[in-house]
C-alpha cells in the first residue's frame, strides 16, 4: 500500500512539474523547442528522422495483382505484403509490393501482374508537401484534414447546442505518450433532440478511419451529421431520426494515424513505435487490437511488429482501441449471453457500424470465421437492406474476401449483441473525389439514414416493407380541411441477385399515425391499396386525414406497411402545417391573392 502511495505521490509530482515548466515555457516564448525536446526524451517523434518529402514509403513499389493457390499461401502473402483487397473467387490478391517484395514473389512462385492504374495513383509525400493546407487533403478537395474535421465537428457543437454534444472520449497513442503536448483527443459527435427524454431511443454508432489511409470514411461520417442537423425541421423523415434515436458518430478513430496521411503516406496502423519497428512500419492495426477473439484464428492477424496487420502484443492493448470499446459498452447494453453461440434476442436495440475502404462491399459477422453467428439471418438481413443502396455486396468475409479476428464489428456483435456491420467503400484508398462525389457520399449516406431508422429494433424492422415516395397534398391548410396522403409500401429492396437476396413478401396492410410512430402512438388509421387488393410485394398506397378540431400548429405523420408474414417495416414521416383562419374575410378583390386554402 504505502508502494502504491509513493507511485500516486511520484506521478502527480511529475505531472505537476510538468504543467509548470510549460507555463513557464511559454511565458518566454520557447514552448515549440522546447516541446520537440521533451518528445524526443520521451520517445516521440512527430516526424521521421529524415525529411518526410523523402521519406517515400511507396518509392519504386508498385501495385500488383498476385495469384495465389490455397488459404495457406494467402497467409504467406499476408506476413510478407500489403495486402489492400482480395477476390477470393479468382484467388487474386491486390497488394503493395516493394522491389525486394517483387523479387521475393518471383522466387516463391506467385504470380503477379502491375496494376498500372493504381499504381499511378500512390501518393508523393513531396507532392502532398507542396499542396499542404489547414482544410483539405493535398489534391484531394473533398476529403478534410484531422483540423478542419475537428473544427467543424465543434462548429456543429456550437451551432445545434439542443441536437449535438461533442465528447471527449478518450486519447490517442501520441497524446498519452507525449503527456498532452502531441497527438489528439478521439471524439464523438452524439446527435439527439435533448428536448425528448422520456421514450426508449434507438442507439447507433459509425466509426470511421480507424484505418487512417481509407480517406473516404472520415468524410462519409462528418457528411452524416452535417445532413441530419442541417435538415433538422425541415425534412420530417430526418427530423424524426434524431427525435427518437441517439446517433453517436466517430470520424476519427485513429486521428494521428490520419496526420501521417495528411503528408501522403500511405499509413493503416496507429502510431505507437515502441514496438521496435522503424518509420513507416511502426503501429498497430487497431482493427485487429479488438478484446473479443484477439488472436483467435491462425492467419486472421499477424505477430510480425512491422505487419500492416500487426495486432498488438495482447488484447486491447492501444489506447484508442480501449477507447472505442469503453464507449460503446456505455451506449450499448449488454444483450447478448456469454455463450459463443446465444443468440441476442428479437428485441435488442442498436447498431453498430465501421467505415472502411475499399471493395464495395459489406460484411456482418463473424469476421473471424465462416461459421454463421447466432443471429446470422437477422444480420444479413438487414446488411443487404443497408446494401441495397449503394448496391454492395453483402457477405460473411471469409466468402468475400478474407477473414480477421480482433475486429471492432465482432467486438460490437460478439460482446454486446447489437446488430454490426463493416463497410468497405468505393475503389481505392485514396479515393479519387469525382468518384466520391458521384458513387459513395449519397449511396452510403442513404444507407446510414436506414440504419438510422432501423436503430431500435435492428432483428425485426428490416423484415417489413419500406415506406417510399410519401406525401401530403396539401401540407398546409385548415383546420378541418382534409389531407391525402400517398407512398409506396415495397419489400424488394434488398442487395443481391437470386438465392443471394432476401425474398419479397406481398404487402399485406399499411397505417399511419400522427405525432408520433406506432410504439408510441394510441390510434391509427389504415392506408388502403390503389388498385384496391393487396397481393403484390409493391404497393402503391393511398388515404385521408380529416383535421376537424385541430388546433395550428406543423404535425409529423408517420407511415408504415406490414407484409404478408406480419412484419412491420420501419417507418417513413411526412408533415403537414395546419394555419390559423384569417382574422377577417378579404375583400372579393383581393381573394386571388390569398393562400388557396383560404379561399
Amino acid at each position: 500500500m504505502r508502494a502504491l502511495v509513493r507511485v500516486v505521490s511520484w506521478v502527480a509530482g511529475l505531472c505537476l512539474l510538468g504543467a509548470l515548466l510549460l507555463f513557464a515555457l511559454r511565458q518566454y516564448n520557447i514552448v515549440e523547442p522546447a516541446r520537440e525536446l521533451l518528445l524526443n526524451a520521451s520517445g516521440v517523434s512527430l516526424s521521421p528522422r529524415v525529411d518526410p518529402c523523402l521519406q517515400n514509403d511507396s518509392a519504386g513499389a508498385i501495385v500488383a495483382s498476385i495469384d495465389y493457390t490455397d488459404a495457406h499461401a494467402l497467409n504467406t502473402l499476408f506476413d510478407q505484403v500489403d495486402i489492400w483487397h482480395v477476390e477470393p473467387e479468382q484467388q487474386s490478391a491486390v497488394a503493395l509490393v516493394s522491389p525486394a517484395q517483387q523479387q521475393w514473389l518471383t522466387q516463391e512462385g506467385f504470380p503477379f501482374s502491375q496494376n498500372t492504374e493504381l499504381t499511378d495513383a500512390l501518393p508523393d509525400p513531396c507532392a502532398f508537401q507542396a499542396l499542404a493546407d489547414s482544410r483539405s487533403i493535398p489534391g484531394y478537395a473533398c476529403y478534410r484534414t484531422v483540423d478542419a474535421t475537428h473544427a467543424d465537428l465543434a462548429s456543429l457543437a456550437e451551432q445545434h447546442p439542443n441536437l449535438a454534444q461533442l465528447t471527449d472520449i478518450g486519447n490517442s497513442w501520441y497524446k498519452i505518450r507525449s503527456f498532452g503536448l502531441a497527438g489528439s483527443d478521439i471524439q464523438a459527435l452524439v446527435l439527439t433532440n435533448t428536448q425528448a427524454t422520456d421514450i426508449e431511443k434507438g442507439e447507433l454508432v459509425v466509426i470511421a478511419a480507424q484505418h487512417p489511409r481509407e480517406l473516404s470514411t472520415t468524410e462519409i461520417a462528418t457528411l452524416f451529421a452535417e445532413l441530419l442537423l442541417s435538415q433538422y425541421g425541415a425534412d420530417p423523415d430526418l427530423t424524426w431520426l434524431l427525435d427518437y434515436n441517439r446517433i453517436h458518430i466517430i470520424p476519427l478513430a485513429n486521428p494521428d494515424g490520419r496526420t501521417w496521411v495528411e503528408k501522403g503516406h500511405l499509413w493503416r496502423k496507429n502510431t505507437n513505435s515502441t514496438y521496435g519497428c522503424d518509420f513507416p512500419k511502426h503501429g498497430v492495426d487497431l482493427n485487429r487490437n479488438g478484446s473479443f477473439l484477439w488472436n483467435h484464428c491462425n492467419g486472421c492477424s499477424s505477430s510480425d511488429v512491422c505487419s500492416n496487420f500487426y495486432r498488438g502484443d495482447e488484447p486491447a492493448s492501444e489506447p484508442e482501441t480501449q477507447a472505442i470499446e469503453a464507449y460503446l459498452r456505455d451506449v450499448f447494453a449488454d444483450q447478448r449471453g456469454e455463450g459463443y453461440n446465444d443468440p441476442a434476442p428479437e428485441d435488442t436495440n442498436g447498431v453498430f457500424i465501421s467505415l472502411h475502404s475499399y471493395g464495395r462491399l459489406l460484411f456482418y459477422p463473424w469476421e473471424h470465421s465462416a461459421t454463421p453467428a447466432p443471429n446470422r439471418d437477422e444480420l444479413r438481413r438487414l446488411g443487404r437492406k443497408l446494401g441495397y443502396f449503394p448496391d454492395y455486396k453483402v457477405c460473411n468475409p471469409e466468402l468475400c474476401m478474407y477473414r480477421f479476428d480482433g475486429s471492432t464489428t465482432d467486438f460490437a456483435y460478439g460482446t454486446l449483441g447489437v446488430a454490426a456491420f463493416t463497410y468497405e467503400l468505393g475503389t481505392a484508398f485514396f479515393q479519387t473525389c469525382p468518384y466520391f462525389e458521384s458513387y459513395i457520399a449519397d449511396q452510403i449516406l442513404d444507407s446510414l439514414v436506414y440504419a438510422a431508422k432501423t436503430a431500435r429494433r435492428p432483428y425485426q424492422l428490416p423484415a417489413g416493407p419500406d415506406v417510399t415516395a410519401a406525401s401530403a397534398d396539401p401540407p398546409r391548410l385548415l383546420p378541418g380541411k382534409e389531407v391525402s396522403l400517398t407512398a409506396t409500401a415495397d419489400d424488394t429492396r434488398s442487395a443481391g441477385t437470386g438465392s443471394d437476396t432476401e425474398p419479397a413478401q406481398p404487402i399485406s396492410a399499411a397505417r399511419f399515425s400522427v405525432g408520433a410512430p406506432s410504439w408510441i402512438a394510441a390510434t391509427f388509421e389504415t392506408l388502403q391499396p390503389l388498385d384496391g387488393e393487396y397481393d403484390s410485394s409493391v404497393e402503391l398506397l393511398t388515404g385521408s386525414l380529416e383535421t376537424t378540431g385541430w388546433q395550428p400548429g406543423a404535425y409529423t405523420i408517420f407511415l408504415e406497411a406490414q407484409d404478408a408474414d406480419g412484419n412491420w417495416g420501419p417507418p417513413t414521416a411526412v408533415s403537414i402545417e395546419v394555419v390559423a383562419l384569417p382574422t377577417e374575410r378579404a375583400p372579393p378583390q383581393f381573394k386571388q391573392y390569398l393562400p388557396r386554402v383560404w379561399r
